[in-house]
């Protein structure tokens, strides 16, 4: 449906069903925790879309990428695997390929930032609250969020009485899915909550060689204890683990004439060449694991003028990824890889109680992140078919046999660490009843170092310049695994240092309207290249953002609607990203030399216009210029309809989801495509009981979330699809 007609129905819905409502309801108020103080999302001059646990349960959201349907703003694309996910926010964001990218959208659990972005792409289970908040957050988030945050919020102890939930979930390929949580009060003073879930699904992704592709086994398990002794001392512990074992991430090949020739020699299966017809076939298996534990401890203290907060928190983990780099029955080429990191956390606030005309916020923020690959055992390896393809498909034709042999194979031993401190500060001045402004500056001061170790092992001999006379290439190029896998036996550092800030004003037109002003400045220091990249290219510089915002926020018709709009202007100044080789193999992190801009308007409503019916929405229109993969519109509709019956309420809900024509790679550019998600709730529910059928995806919408530029040495080209329509039932049950 075009953009202009969707939100010209909805607009008509609104009007008709608010003048025709005989019993009136009222919105939700939504508290966010944004500001680091709790405050109605509605007062604070900061771009959020915030999802209650209610709402989120009513749209059946299991991850984010279930959030980003809800929300214009956000995209979340995957490919390789859920640890080189890609997070943008108003197309702000990169996919993290190299281990040693950091992403421009901070992923922060219960106050805790998560060095790596897919530590935050597991199941939402037991959540209170995601918040997407949209712009540079350099002053109280501060590290790696130049495009803003996703800000998640568990459920927190129930310290007054007895509470549980289970839920149970079933659906086609394979689907089970069983979640529980549970909270009591131990006494006068203490408490605790205990959540989990098992995720079991088979695969969508059809294979003609073994078990389908792009299943899941996962499960994890989150504790609480809350310790409450007097009324001005709270201390929270937390304790969680993860694991994660599926067939991630298939892609859909479209293979070379060359390819197919080998393949029907060997008399193996010849695929139709459909790069969407959720087809693959692998001689190598896929794997992705994760293991995670993760401790933190909050206490707040309060002084009587302020609260004292102390986040402790602690995060190990170690994730693998296994892939045919083909995919397809030939033996061309495989990936190993192994990973490893580790981070500690410590961060101090002082925050004032929010009597009287000036309101602050002051901290201390450190934290040692570690990070290691490959561990000194062979990652990549060429298979026996490389040349039967590649001097065939490759511009050298039979001189490629000089870049590549089968069993080539690249051996990594990478490492980096990182320190970084920080001091910020943030207050707000109320001058009237209707005037407030707010300033906030933080200093950061970040060192890295990297022992790098690659070692490509290769019997090839690599092509010397002017090997072939005046025709040939003009300068030497080196064995095929040692341009994909660039070796290096080194150490890096730097040190950098940034300030970053902000300044807000805010009017308060009435009680029910309020307008804001606001600029803010993000920064993202630099970092080493861990696979590819030689030379000066093995160290790329840091990134920044400058954003301008004009805003609105508004509840009107006695809080049955709200209306929310910001206009804003993004500069970004050395973007980091991945860029392809000059020999036209691998990618290394490298900056954009062109400062960049990101323009657009974000608009979000929600609507209560009779007891029975709930709608909300949002649209957003981008003119970006630094990644060409954003849509210039993109939108969201969710409308939910009730009805009494029985002891309940019957319901029927509905959300679309709209991305209009963009470009999925850069380097792909006659490739675009536009993307519709429609997914359909119908069930009954009491304050005990609900019980509920869905579908996602409901009108099958194909949809390549990447498509690779056609390898040189196989001609092969690769789509990474989204889930096909997925159909299932879900019961839960409180008490």
């Amino acid at each position: 449906m075009p953009i202009n007609k969707l939100f010209t129905k909805t607009a008509l819905a609104v009007a008709l069903a608010t003048a025709a409502s005989s019993a009136l309801a009222e919105l939700e108020e939504i508290t966010v925790t944004a500001t680091k103080r709790e405050q109605s999302v509605q007062d604070i001059a900061v771009s959020v879309s915030a999802l209650s646990a209610e709402e989120m349960q009513q749209a059946g959201i299991d991850d984010a990428k279930d959030v980003a349907v809800q929300v214009p703003s956000l995209t979340v694309n995957r490919n390789l695997s859920p640890f080189a996910a890609g997070i943008r926010i108003r197309g702000l964001g990169t996919n993290q390929n190299d281990p040693s990218l950091e992403a421009s959208v901070a992923v922060v659990v219960d106050g805790v930032y998560l060095g790596r972005s897919g530590l935050g792409l597991s199941d939402l289970v037991d959540v209170e609250r995601v918040e997407v908040v949209q712009g540079p957050q350099g002053t109280l988030y501060g590290k790696n969020a130049n495009a803003g945050v996703l800000n998640i919020v568990t459920s927190g102890v129930n310290m007054e009485e007895f509470e549980a939930r289970l839920e149970a979930s079933a659906g086609d390929y394979g689907l089970q899915k069983y979640t529980a949580s549970v909270s009591a009060p131990i006494g006068e003073t203490a408490g605790y909550r205990l959540s989990g879930s098992v995720h079991e699904r088979d695969g969508w992704l059809e294979s003609g060689t073994g078990p389908d592709q792009n299943d899941r086994s996962d499960w994890n398990l989150r504790g609480k204890f809350t310790w409450q002794p007097t009324d001005a001392l709270s201390v929270n512990l937390i304790a969680s683990h993860v694991e994660r074992d599926s067939s991630c991430c298939g892609a859909d090949t479209t293979i070379s004439p060359a390819m197919a020739g080998v393949l029907q020699m060997k008399g193996l299966e010849v695929p139709e060449n459909d790069p969407l017809d959720y087809y693959s076939n692998n001689d190598y298996p896929l794997a992705f694991t994760l293991s995670a534990d993760a401790l933190s401890a909050v206490v707040d203290y309060d002084l009587s003028f302020a609260t004292l907060t102390s986040i402790t928190a602690w995060n190990d983990y170690e994730w693998a990824s296994s892939f045919d780099g083909d995919r397809t029955e030939l033996d061309l080429y495989y990936v190993d890889d192994a990973y490893r990191g580790e981070s500690l956390v410590q961060e101090l606030r002082l925050s004032s109680d929010l009597d009287g005309p000036l309101q602050y916020l002051a901290g201390l923020y450190f934290s040692h992140e570690e990070l290691g690959r490959g561990f000194g055992q062979p990652v990549a390896n060429f298979g026996s078919d490389i040349l039967a393809v590649g001097t065939q498909v490759h511009p050298l034709g039979p001189a490629f046999a000089m870049l590549v042999r089968p069993g080539d194979s690249s051996t990594i031993d990478n490492a980096w660490e990182t320190d970084t401190f920080a001091a910020f500060g943030q207050a707000t001045y109320t001058f009237s009843d209707s005037w407030e402004a707010t300033v906030g500056l933080r200093y950061t001061a970040e060192e890295k170092s990297a022992d790098m170790y690659v070692r490509a092992d290769s019997t090839a001999t690599g092509i010397p310049a002017g090997a072939f006379g005046p025709a040939g290439p003009a300068m030497n190029i080196p064995p095929l695994i040692a341009a994909l896998y660039a070796p290096v036996d080194d150490s890096f550092s730097l040190e950098d240092d940034s300030v970053t800030g902000m300044a807000s004003l805010t009017h308060f037109v009435n009680e029910d309207v309020m307008v804001f002003a606001s600029i803010a400045t993000g920064h993202k220091s630099g970092g080493f290249n861990g696979v590819a990249g030689a030379g000066a290219e093995r160290t790329y510089d840091n990134e920044q953002t400058t954003n301008y915002e004009l805003g609105v926020k508004s509840r009107l018709f006695d809080n049955q609607l709200e209306v929310n709009a910001t206009a804003f202007q993004m500069l970004v100044d050395d973007l980091q990203y991945l860029r392809q080789q000059a020999i036209g193999l691998g990618t290394y992190v490298a900056n954009e030399e062109d400062e960049g801009t990101i323009k657009g308007v974000d608009l979000n409503f929600a609507a209560a216009p009779w007891q029975f019916l709930k709608l909300s929405g949002g649209v957003q229109y981008l003119d970006n210029d630094v990644f060409s993969g954003a849509s210039r519109w993109s939108s969201n509709l969710a409308a939910t309809l009730m009805a009494p019956v029985a002891d309940g309420a019957a319901y029927l809900r509905t959300d679309y989801n709209y991305a209009s024509d963009h470009a999925v790679n850069p380097d792909v550019p006659d490739f675009v495509q536009d993307r519709e998600t429609v997914n359909v709730r119908a069930g009954w529910r009491n304050e005990d009981w609900d019980a509920a059928v869905w579908v996602k995806n409901a009108t099958d919408d194909v949809y390549s979330y990447l498509r690779t530029v056609p390898a040189a040495m196989t001609g092969a080209q690769q789509d990474w699809l989204a889930e096909p329509r997925t159909i299932g039932a879900t019961v839960s049950y409180q008490f």
